[in-house]
């Protein structure tokens, strides 16, 4: 889960959000609506905001029309926020864990 504090606060639910929490989306939902980036053959990394538009009231658990209703700042952070999620590791893998045997350099 992510916090977004906002800018702008908005009405959700009959109250007025300050802060928005943003969850990672489930396997689900990324075979409905896809990646929210595309890679060229560069290997470069090209956001793509309708995608992001459609993740933004799923995984902030707001109505579609709440999140219309958004600051546009608001709307970039959200959006590089669902970005991070795909693009962003927080995991290591330690030697330990992986599958490939250690070297000598030999």
């Amino acid at each position: 889960m992510k916090e977004l504090p906002l800018k702008k606060p908005i009405m959700a639910h009959n109250e007025k959000v300050h802060v928005l929490e943003l969850r990672e989306p489930t396997f689900d939902e990324i075979e409905r609506i896809g990646f929210p980036f595309t890679i060229n053959t560069e290997g470069s990394v090209r956001p793509d905001s309708s995608v992001m538009l459609k993740y933004l009231p799923i995984l902030a658990g707001i109505p579609r029309s709440s999140a219309a209703d958004m600051a546009l700042i608001d709307i970039f952070k959200a959006s590089m926020m669902i970005l991070s999620f795909f693009t962003s590791s927080t995991e290591t893998t330690s030697e330990s864990d992986s599958s490939t045997l250690p070297t000598t350099g030999d």
